[in-house]
């Protein structure tokens, strides 16, 4: 009994000492861990610290970069941050020292093949709006939502169109859609063209109709802002340039007349930017064409508190019947549109052309091509991304119609410094004859 008791004091003795070693092991391991993380936190704190030196240094050097000589064995490049001067200490502006950046993707394709259609960003939704489907002018619209890539049909418009102007109304909620002018049919006479104003009311997947614009505009663009609707240039019956502006008031249902758009033209792009409506490139006449047709590289901004038009940095590439869209960041892109063959109208081809306003430095930059060229296309924003929707390609025999396609492709923006180059050899400069885009 005494024995039994014996080796049952020295288990107990030899487990509270196992306890105890455990014990001593893990308050060793506490230690070590609370010494690891505490190193850890040094070592995060030592990187922020030298990231945060780094990134001032880069700043500083960046924006001493103005003012420096060139960084050849002669002074014959520089370079400037946040500038669209296009001088600098004598130098010529060259572009954008990341120009052609950016990612192309190919996405679910349209339902239907389109052509001069319009697409609106709302509610985290692109709305694909009207257009020519094999050569007949629909009604169709089509939302595409960017998280699942698909499409739904929604309610059609109170009639086909396309060629038209469209805009989210400027009301703080993007729950209503406009659309005015454009053309009925393919049929390209007076009979066919409209003034009428549809609108879409998303949350209930309606359309109304509005009062008619005060005059047939084909080719036209809208935008909206403090409520109101605007509808810009275009085309007349016979195809002369309008720079006509009316807006309508959808409290009073009525229509008026502000201050015209200092250039007439017509297959523009308009986009409601920086508190101002933006209207940019298109077909207009130059003055100096013999037959009176170029595309327009001018890009003006109206603003409807003074109802004062303002001349903006011309685009790098003159065309029309491109896409536009507004990125974040204060930025503007202008994707695809239409050229010519030897300056002939009746060969008409696509271009790859992709190409960002930044606002802020008031200068256009060269982003990266669409895979696919087009024009008589249309794009819309949503959630950073740009998607471009169907389009137009090489139209040469317009007797048999022009190709048109469905494909999406959608477009990541990298946000680079925006840092710019001056050199003295002219030959690099964006807007020089020489690097006029032959595409």
């Amino acid at each position: 009994m005494r024995l039994e008791k014996s080796r049952s004091l020295e288990m107990d003795s030899d487990s509270v000492f196992n306890v105890q070693q455990e014990l001593a092991r893990m308050r060793r391991a506490v230690r070590l861990t609370q010494w690891l993380i505490l190193a850890l936190a040094l070592l995060v704190v030592v990187l922020l610290v030298a990231l945060a030196a780094v990134g001032g240094t880069q700043g500083r050097l960046i924006r001493g970069l103005k003012r420096r000589e060139g960084l050849l064995d002669y002074p014959n490049v520089t370079f400037a941050s946040n500038s669209g001067y296009r001088n600098v200490d004598g130098l010529t502006y060259g572009g954008s020292l990341f120009r052609g950046s950016g990612f192309w993707a190919a996405k679910t394709s349209l339902p239907e093949i389109l052509t001069d259609h319009l697409a609106i960003s709302a509610g985290g939704y692109a709305y694909i709006i009207g257009g020519e489907s094999n050569g007949t002018v629909t009604a169709d619209v089509w939302r595409f939502d960017p998280i699942f890539h698909n499409y739904t049909k929604m309610s059609s418009m109170p009639a086909p169109v396309y060629r038209f102007g469209a805009t989210l109304l400027d009301n703080g909620r993007e729950d209503t859609i406009y659309i005015v002018g454009g053309r009925n049919s393919t049929i390209d006479t007076a009979a066919y063209m409209v003034t009428s104003v549809f609108i879409y009311d998303i949350p209930s997947n309606t359309w109304s109709q509005g009062t008619d614009a005060p005059y047939p505009q084909s080719d036209t663009c809208a935008g909206s802002f403090y409520g109101k609707v605007y509808q810009i240039g275009g085309y007349d019956a016979d195809y002369n340039y309008l720079n006509y502006t009316f807006v309508y008031d959808p409290t009073t249902k009525e229509w008026s007349r502000t201050t015209d758009m200092p250039t007439a033209r017509g297959d523009h792009m308009c986009a409601n930017f920086m508190g101002e409506i933006y209207s940019l490139g298109g077909y207009y006449n130059d003055g100096n064409s013999t037959d009176q047709n170029s595309f327009c590289p001018k890009m003006e901004s109206f603003n409807p508190n003074t109802s004062v038009w303002t001349t903006r940095p011309n685009l790098l590439t003159p065309r029309g019947d491109a896409a536009i869209s507004v990125l974040p960041g204060n930025s503007l892109m202008l994707v695809g549109g239409e050229g010519h063959y030897d300056n002939d109208q009746n060969f008409k081809y696509p271009k790859h052309v992709n190409e960002i306003f930044y606002y802020d430095d008031d200068t256009w930059v060269e982003k990266a091509f669409i895979p696919t060229a087009r024009f008589r296309t249309a794009a819309a924003t949503v959630e950073g991304l740009t998607y471009v929707f169907g389009g137009q390609d090489t139209c040469i025999d317009q007797t048999v119609g022009c190709n048109s396609f469905n494909t999406n492709e959608v477009f990541l923006d990298l946000d680079h410094p925006h840092l710019y180059i001056y050199l003295t050899n002219e030959a690099y400069n964006d807007n020089a004859a020489l690097t006029t885009y032959p595409f």
